[in-house]
């Protein structure tokens, strides 16, 4: 019987070893877990109670809009949410979720503010103003995703044999 052997890539610490690779998350994914998770968590609440609210008054049928609002902004953060732990179990489907949640409502608060011609001035546009900094907010952070989430090194962490 002959002794057991080690791996050359274990022993001189080599991470680009497939079995090192995917020992579990990295500082950065739980991080991006942790503030996708907490940051869909109350808009899932309220957005919740809003579409159980308008639907025990009826006002779904009679308004639209109400339930594609509510509806839009609860199926986004209930999406974030399953990908924050699927990003936790190192689920390729939960990264490439990640990036779609990092890319849509950037487009959406971009074509808003593009289209938006309400005839009410701007300083009193309260709409309008929340979504300038929704996209303020959402440019560094949408950027940040996409670098993180492409670089060849994280990419590897999420990829199974």
């Amino acid at each position: 019987m002959s002794p057991p052997t080690t791996d050359a890539n274990e022993l001189h610490g080599d991470s680009s070893s497939p079995r090192l690779a995917r020992n579990g998350p990295t500082a950065s994914v739980i991080a991006v877990a942790a503030f996708q998770f907490f940051g869909s968590l109350p808009i899932l609440c309220l957005s919740g109670i809003a579409l159980w609210g308008a639907a025990r008054i009826f006002e779904l049928r009679n308004s639209p809009t109400v339930s594609i609002v509510y509806g839009s902004a609860f199926l986004f953060s209930l999406a974030g949410i399953v990908a924050s732990v699927g990003l936790l179990r190192l689920r390729e489907w939960a990264r490439t979720t990640t990036l779609c949640l990092a890319t849509f409502p950037l487009f959406w608060c971009a074509l808003f503010l593009i289209l938006d011609e309400s005839k009410i001035p701007r300083s009193y546009n309260i709409v309008r103003q929340i979504v300038e900094i929704l996209f303020g907010l959402l440019v560094p952070l949408s950027i940040w995703w996409w670098v993180l989430f492409t670089r060849d090194s994280v990419r590897s962490q999420f990829h199974r044999d």
